[in-house]
């Protein structure tokens, strides 16, 4: 594995946090979403939007000096989870879950969660490795807007008790 590094995000860091949810999007999302919701999202600036909103709590994870991934979050809920398609299956997401986890537990929360769409295989197959339990499902059309579209989503929990 290589050399992994976790740390705060800065301002700095926006824009490239920005092209790794665009890369990853495209790599893992396009393939379940209507072409329209997708070209919608990428002509929007819904990324750069959802980064500076989650900025003040905020990872990113670097390999070899590289960003390659990042995560936002408040409270117990994981906002944003994004790993450069490139560097997938290199420990970057788990080194985000893992970073977290260490911040939830140090405010004394019992349980962290997130959200993935059900058609997410790849998503929930990492998800559950992290020891992530599927919680509950629910309907969801917020995507990107233009037409409207269900989703069904899955609240995915993790218990922090050791």
């Amino acid at each position: 594995m290589s050399s992994l590094h976790t740390r705060p995000a800065t301002e700095d860091d926006v824009f490239i946090m920005e092209q790794i949810m665009r890369d990853a999007f495209a790599a893992n999302h396009a393939h379940f979403l209507p072409e329209a919701h997708v070209r919608e999202w990428f002509d929007s600036n819904k990324p750069e939007q959802a980064i500076r909103k989650g900025l003040e709590r905020a990872g990113i994870v670097e390999i070899m000096g590289r960003i390659v991934g990042f995560v936002t979050y408040e409270d117990n809920f994981i906002e944003e989870l994004w790993v450069d398609p490139n560097y997938e299956e290199q420990g970057a997401g788990r080194a985000l879950i893992e970073w977290v986890e260490e911040e939830y537990r140090s405010w004394g929360y019992p349980t962290m969660t997130i959200y993935c769409y059900e058609s997410n295989t790849n998503a929930l197959e990492f998800l559950k490795k992290m020891r992530f339990r599927r919680a509950s499902q629910f309907l969801s059309d917020d995507v990107a807007g233009g037409p409207v579209v269900v989703y069904n989503m899955l609240k995915m929990v993790k218990n922090l008790k050791r």
